[in-house]
């Protein structure tokens, strides 16, 4: 629950920050590899992790989690350019990625799934504190010692987990000579960057329908090809197709890739919207979105609950997901005259869905599938939920990048853009500028000493609010689609009593498929 709670809090205390450090950095441009070059990383590591896990414990690689991710923090505090951040963030990615990957697949080895339920509750409810207290504390650390504060904060906490694993958490030997399946890791790492690439770049640095983007897109298609490939035929594949055969494993996956695209991609710029549009501070924005992380504790302690008192899942899934669906919709309203309390209702509406599905779709996965594979299936989960948010990351940022682009062009009209001169109008582009107040009162005070200026400043920023507002309502918009499709999957899925014992028993519900190998190899798993 600690290294959960130090990868949690991170994740919300950036995105409070992140118009603070875009505009300190000057880095407005690069604003989506912020989140998704740690999201990369992350996501690429998450099988591998889970692979071994199942091998060789979880102790070595929780401990060895924090380790990176909390050196990567200090780093990340200390970085000067927006680069130098995005590469450390990368590295603090790989760290949180051993931590998801391992955290709730170490739930999958001490409990049943009829117990599970009560404790994954809790690990939710662990992340959902994380989420509460990071928007708030992210927006307090920014505004009064500087965004380099939000990442030192987490290696105290680092500190005082990596004992606690060490000596509580028990280790494993592997009973069995492996042979590990580092080029699959490799081509999943490729495919998703040349992915990754292709949808920032594109519209952006290249056309559309440029060499370059469709190249990237052809890349990543073969790399995926190559990977499936790779996973067909080696003995101890991070991610077994033969688990795909299994339609409730299939359409879980399904579920949080939609919810990771829409939820997560979309969340981590309502900050930006909040700051920029209606000219609110990061230790406000952070205060807006608190009601989220509440509602999310709240209903995932409720959740686990009555999980575990029922050993039903599927119904309280889908109406997760539809209080997910409307609170996108909702959202899809933001406006510049947007009351705040109004933005707070809306993800408490969020965050109650939330709680009812995050926790619950790693039950499922984990009652679906042989106990010898509980790492895998749980980091599977966590893979493609992931991917999910590195897509949308990706998407919505360049949907923001692009489309404000295009916007501000149309609202700060040629009359305004003539008066101020060529300079000053690429530096009120950007619209963080106003963040970083040494730039912008030089800005502030070069402009109202033209004729008419302070009027043209005034219809500068007014431009600026408008612009990300109708950016804002693209994302969510796109959001909101996504969050659709979470409600067909999760309707689709069976809805099976979840077991009471950790060993999969002759009279367990839902068959898994077993890789001959993993099946040859461990005589004594039962289907699931």
């Amino acid at each position: 629950m600690l290294t959960l709670f130090i990868g949690a809090l991170d994740q919300t205390v950036v995105s409070t920050a992140l118009p603070k450090i875009v505009a300190d950095l000057e880095g407005f441009s690069l604003i989506s590899w912020l989140f998704t070059s740690y999201l990369l990383t992350s996501t690429v590591i998450v099988p591998l992790i889970g692979k071994l896990g199942d091998l060789y414990g979880r102790r070595l690689f929780l401990v060895g989690g924090v380790l990176i991710f909390i050196v990567a923090s200090g780093a990340c505090g200390a970085a000067p350019t927006m680069g130098s951040l995005i590469v450390f963030r990368a590295v603090q990615g790989l760290g949180g990625g051993i931590i998801f990957a391992s955290v709730f697949a170490t739930l999958g080895d001490a409990f049943s799934p009829m117990e599970r339920g009560k404790y994954v509750g809790l690990f939710t409810g662990t992340f959902s504190l994380a989420s509460l207290l990071g928007p708030t504390l992210g927006g307090l650390l920014t505004d009064g010692y500087g965004w380099r504060m939000i990442f030192y904060i987490n290696i105290p906490i680092g500190l005082i987990a990596m004992p606690a694993i060490w000596f509580n958490l028990p280790a494993r030997t592997a009973q069995r000579k492996v042979k590990l399946d580092f080029l699959g890791a490799a081509l999943l790492a490729a495919a998703t960057v040349a992915l990754l690439l292709a949808l920032v770049w594109g519209g952006a640095k290249f056309a559309w329908g440029s060499f370059e983007i469709v190249g990237l897109f052809g890349a990543s298609a073969l790399g995926v090809a190559l990977f499936i490939l790779q996973e067909w035929k080696h003995p101890e594949p991070i991610l077994p197709l033969a688990l795909f055969k299994n339609r409730i494993f299939l359409l879980s996956n399904l579920v949080v890739f939609t919810f990771g695209m829409g939820v997560f991609g979309s969340f981590q710029y309502l900050g930006t919207f909040v700051q920029v549009a209606l000219g609110a501070s990061a230790t406000t924005s952070g205060i807006i979105s608190t009601p989220q992380s509440a509602a999310t504790l709240v209903s995932s302690i409720i959740g686990g609950q009555i999980i575990s008192r029922f050993g039903r899942y599927k119904w309280q899934t889908v109406f997760g997901t539809f209080l997910i669906a409307l609170a996108m919709f909702l959202l899809r309203t933001l406006d510049v005259d947007t009351p705040k309390w109004h933005i707070s209702a809306f993800v408490v509406i969020l965050g109650l869905g939330f709680g009812l599905v995050l926790p619950t779709m790693s039950l499922i996965v984990q009652n679906a599938v042989s106990p010898q594979f509980i790492g895998v299936a749980t980091s599977s989960s966590q893979f493609f939920r992931q991917i999910g948010s590195v897509l949308g990351v990706a998407i919505f940022g360049a949907v923001l990048a692009n489309s404000y682009s295009d916007e501000f062009a149309t609202r700060f009209t040629e009359a305004d853009r003539a008066l101020v001169g060529p300079a000053i109008v690429t530096q009120l582009e950007d619209p963080t500028i106003r963040l970083n107040e040494r730039q912008f009162k030089l800005l502030e005070q070069t402009v109202t000493a033209l004729p008419g200026g302070s009027d043209v400043l005034v219809r500068a920023k007014a431009a600026q609010g408008s612009s990300i507002a109708s950016a804002t309502r693209l994302i969510y918009t796109g959001a909101f689609i996504a969050c659709i499709l979470s409600i067909v999957f999760a309707f689709a899925i069976k809805d099976i009593p979840l077991r009471r014992s950790k060993a999969a028993g002759p009279g367990a519900k839902a068959p898994a498929p077993v890789p001959p190998a993993a099946a040859e190899a461990s005589p004594g798993g039962g289907s699931a």
